[in-house]
């Protein structure tokens, strides 16, 4: 029974939550604030992201009232741009909020005085979106990659070939790449490229990463994201480990991460919307944030198929995913 009612409480609280966040959503001529949000594709961790700005920015701000109109560019670079010409050509907007690498080139392509935060974006730097006077603030996705490969090495002892699959259209994984690369060759393992340039290539390449390495490593990559049910698939038939950087999937079957919790990213960028809506901050008063994990996320399921243990070392870190 006790079960029962916690079921339909949670149930009732997302549907209340649902209806604010649609209320919030719909143009709102009584609202204080606007903001424009336009977020690359759709997946599981990115549609965290928005869903942590929203709700922890609803929170933040109590009873004044914020308008969201988010925008979606299905994957497409080119409709984000699009999207972005349409944000930036209207001054309804007090700020814009951007989801992943595409969706925050496009904006601030166009849009140089109103605030753009961030999320989900690698190396904002080297895409030279933030810089002295830059109107970007936000959080980076970027992970802990010494403690990504010493979990590796922890949790695969035997490992040598590191296949590193990545897209090689997205910046951001191209970025996180290069850092894999140096950590690997400082564990004095070996790493070893599988690019793919779309969801057309993933059958074929992971099954050929399968074949030459000892372990998978994934950086955070849109394309993974959304094609990740048919790489945990091809994976585990193989009985090769997945290592991946977004914590959300080791649900659908990865081994283990040690990276990026999205809910939470999202939860950062409205701390600094809300900064700039009500504490008369600037995007340059804000330095760019980084997410923290100090937690191993690892399938059980995939544990056990592989044959592997969770090592004492690291166990009290470890969360369990079923």
């Amino acid at each position: 029974m006790k079960k029962i009612v916690m079921i339909v409480t949670g149930i009732i609280l997302c549907v209340v939550f649902y209806y604010i966040v649609q209320n919030n959503t719909q143009e709102n001529n009584n609202a204080q604030y606007t903001i424009g949000i336009l977020q690359t594709a759709s997946h599981p961790a990115l549609d965290a992201v928005l869903q942590g700005f929203q709700q922890e920015l609803i929170t933040l701000m109590g009873d004044t009232k914020v308008a969201f109109m988010v925008q979606n560019a299905q994957g497409s670079v080119s409709s984000a741009h699009t999207i972005a010409q349409q944000f930036h050509g209207s001054k309804k907007y007090d700020l814009f909020f951007v989801i992943a690498t595409p969706a925050a080139q496009a904006m601030h392509a166009v849009e140089k005085e109103r605030p753009i935060i961030i999320a989900a974006v690698t190396d904002p730097t080297a895409l030279d979106l933030v810089y002295a006077g830059s109107n970007v603030c936000g959080v980076t996705d970027m992970i802990d990659v010494r403690a990504e490969v010493a979990m590796v090495q922890q949790l695969v002892p035997d490992a040598k070939n590191i296949g590193l699959l990545y897209t090689v259209g997205e910046t951001n994984s191209l970025a996180l790449v290069e850092v894999m690369k140096a950590e690997l060759l400082q564990a004095g393992l070996n790493p070893v490229d599988f690019a793919v340039s779309g969801e057309s290539d993933i059958q074929a390449v992971t099954e050929l990463a399968c074949r030459k390495s000892d372990v998978i490593l994934a950086p955070t990559d849109n394309t993974i994201a959304s094609t990740i049910s048919l790489i945990t698939m091809i994976t585990n038939t193989y009985k090769k480990p997945l290592i991946v950087s977004d914590n959300m999937l080791v649900a659908a079957g990865a081994l283990a991460a040690c990276g990026v919790d999205y809910k939470q990213t999202g939860q950062q960028a409205a701390h600094c919307a809300f900064q700039l809506l009500t504490e008369d901050k600037k995007p340059s008063d804000l330095p760019i944030e980084q997410t923290k994990c100090e937690q191993i996320f690892i399938n059980k399921q995939t544990l056990e198929l592989l044959g592997l243990s969770i090592p004492q070392a690291i166990s009290e870190s470890v969360v369990v995913v079923s």
